[in-house]
């Protein structure tokens, strides 16, 4: 199909930019976004991986409530990540599963430790979502 219209070819050019740079956009902002799981999903994970960390990223009393934790769990609360991160270098090269009440400051945390090059997964709907499920969580005084 000959273009003699050049405003048509401008405009057939501009449109197949625009919507390159939006795939491009999308495919970075999918490699960037914190990779989350289900509650089942990282209940699995657990079982079958014991190399996995756990990491809560709550607060001392939310650790210490009546949700509980998961077991393993490593207690470092969302606002002193970034200052206690050497604390998680020897887990470099393993998977840490992060998580908090809802998932919301799972997923910052999440993005933080991807860039200081950790492999961290959220646990999407955090400890509420394990609650819901009946999963098996560790109370207060419980090792």
């Amino acid at each position: 199909m000959a273009f003699r219209d050049p405003h048509s070819r401008r405009t057939i050019i501009f449109s197949a930019a625009a919507a390159a740079l939006l795939g491009v956009y999308l495919a970075v902002q999918f490699m960037i976004s914190p990779r989350s799981i289900g509650a089942r999903e990282a209940y699995q994970l657990l079982q079958k991986d014991t190399t996995v960390v756990v990491l809560d990223v709550r607060t001392e009393g939310e650790f210490r409530s009546r949700t509980g934790r998961l077991d393993r769990a490593l207690l470092i609360p969302v606002e002193s990540l970034d200052g206690r991160m050497e604390e998680l270098s020897r887990y470099r090269g393993n998977t840490i599963l992060v998580y908090c009440r809802s998932g919301r400051r799972s997923r910052n945390a999440v993005s933080l430790l991807a860039r200081r090059g950790h492999t961290a997964v959220n646990l999407e709907g955090g400890i509420l979502e394990w609650n819901s499920l009946g999963l098996p969580v560790k109370m207060e005084g419980e090792r």
